[in-house]
């Protein structure tokens, strides 16, 4: 009986404590419409761009400053370059739920000034262009329309797929056109009957139907008094966002794009799938009246003269040691091979991705292949750890841990007269300079394969006063429209 006493008044103070949680413990009540207030004043530069201040502090304000852009923050700055009224909306939340407090503020002279910017210039081609500018899709372009990953990952542009030129003839998309005037921020969308849309999104367009290219077509009228605006965030693309009614190019299911570049004569933009958020969309736009000019092939590159890129030169003396050359062209994706127009579009990023350039490519005459990365390695979310220049351990205990260090197998394969030379790794997690890239596409996410065999091509080798350098790409399309492409030069540290 004693030891049960003994338990009762050691336990009697964590009940004790326990009732002063549960009387302590209530939900905070959410915030009210008045401790959601805020002002706002006009700046010295300008009457049409205002300062708005939030009246309390809260966790998460999310503001919405009613011309297409939107803040976070106590203070936040709107700029309203034409006359007319605007709906301000500040979102406070806390541990008890949210509210919205809504404002509208009147903007009485447009200001020409804030309105003559170049991106709005090459948009809408400006103010003397008062009947607008009109766009449409680039049809006759390769990659005119195509989806990669999202987020990207080796640059904005359609890696996973890329329409061939008028592949998606009889959809409605090369029918339309896009009409952006700077006059009250103006938008005609004229559909010619029919939209193209993603197939997630048949339901919401009645008559929705498959015209034999993929997808949904649907018929539809675009509504009257279609509006634009862009937002321009910090350490990142702006986004031209299209009011309720229209869209760009292809419907799926948002009506902001990124724009990823923007010219007189192009727009390239770039959309999340709003039904799959892992994709991205890309569409290019050109001018209605513009007829671009006859793009000239990249030439195929000749064929490797036989015994160029020998066995004994991969391997040297019974064993050679290969990494990524340290300059601009030595890394990259493009639409053809030897090509990084795609990425990174003629930078060298051997001082940013230092950890990429060390790494070792190692050949035995014995068959065996090594990759040693030095004790660090350049990763990416596919290789189930965070993008950048790590310690090469943090793979360990990840998916993509059989893409660390470790030998394989290699075979050779000579030029002949009209094939170039051929250099295939074999193993789990084999590679050369970038795990990504394998023969007909892209690792979204480890693990990878078992005993998958890699080939790469040889497209250019010299070797001119003991100066070596070897070119290897890859076609992860399988459709002949993107390669990765590397110059290697002997390591002799």
């Amino acid at each position: 009986m004693k030891r049960y006493l003994n338990f009762i008044v050691l336990m009697l103070p964590l009940f004790l404590l326990a009732a002063c949680f549960e009387e302590y413990t209530l939900q905070e009540a959410p915030p009210t419409e008045d401790q959601a207030d805020f002002s706002f004043q006009p700046t010295e530069e300008s009457d049409n761009i205002l300062r708005f201040t939030a009246a309390n502090d809260f966790f998460i304000m999310n503001w919405d400053l009613g011309n297409g852009s939107s803040g976070t923050g106590s203070t936040v700055t709107g700029t309203y370059p034409s006359a007319g009224t605007y709906t301000v909306s500040l979102t406070v939340f806390n541990a008890g739920g949210s509210v919205t407090m809504r404002k509208q503020i009147v903007i009485e002279q447009t200001d020409p000034l804030l309105l003559d910017k170049p991106l709005y210039n090459l948009l809408t081609g400006g103010a003397e262009a008062t009947e607008g500018k009109t766009w449409k899709v680039d049809a006759d372009r390769l990659g005119h329309f195509g989806v990669g990953p999202n987020p990207s990952q080796a640059g904005d542009f359609p890696e996973w797929y890329q329409a061939q030129p008028n592949e998606k003839t009889g959809s409605g998309m090369y029918t339309d056109r896009y009409t952006f005037f700077l006059a009250d921020f103006n938008f005609d969308m004229e559909t010619n009957g029919l939209v193209y849309l993603n197939a997630a999104q048949g339901s919401n367009f009645p008559g929705a139907f498959e015209p034999g290219v993929g997808d949904l077509s649907a018929p539809y009228e675009a509504p009257d008094g279609l509006k634009w605006s862009i937002a321009e965030p910090e350490d990142n693309y702006p986004e031209l966002t299209i009011s309720q009614g229209g869209f760009l190019g292809y419907f799926a299911g948002g009506r902001t794009y990124q724009i990823v570049s923007i010219e007189e004569n192009e727009i390239l933009l770039r959309f999340v799938d709003q039904a799959n958020t892992a994709l991205a969309w890309y569409i290019r736009l050109i001018p209605e009246d513009y007829v671009p000019e006859e793009e000239t092939p990249e030439p195929e590159p000749d064929p490797v003269a036989p015994g160029t890129l020998s066995l004994q030169s991969l391997i040297g003396e019974g064993s050679k040691a290969w990494k990524l050359k340290p300059a601009a062209g030595a890394f990259g994706v493009g639409p053809a091979p030897g090509s990084d127009e795609f990425y990174p579009n003629g930078q060298d990023i051997s001082g940013d991705r230092a950890c990429l350039f060390n790494d070792r490519f190692v050949f035995s005459e014995d068959g065996t292949y090594t990759y040693d990365p030095v004790d660090d390695i350049f990763g990416e979310a596919y290789m189930g750890v965070e993008e950048g220049c790590q310690p090469a351990s943090n793979l360990e205990g990840t998916a993509g841990e059989a893409w660390g260090a470790g030998t394989h197998a290699f075979s050779f394969t000579d030029a002949t007269d009209s094939e170039n030379a051929r250099i295939t790794v074999t193993g789990t997690g084999a590679f050369i300079a970038l795990p990504k890239a394998f023969n007909g596409g892209e690792h979204q996410a480890g693990p990878p394969e078992a005993d998958r065999a890699v080939t790469y091509e040889v497209i250019g080798y010299t070797n001119e006063d003991g100066v070596e350098e070897l070119t290897i790409t890859i076609d992860v399309s399988g459709s002949g429209t993107v390669f990765w492409s590397f110059v290697l030069i002997p390591d002799t540290e």
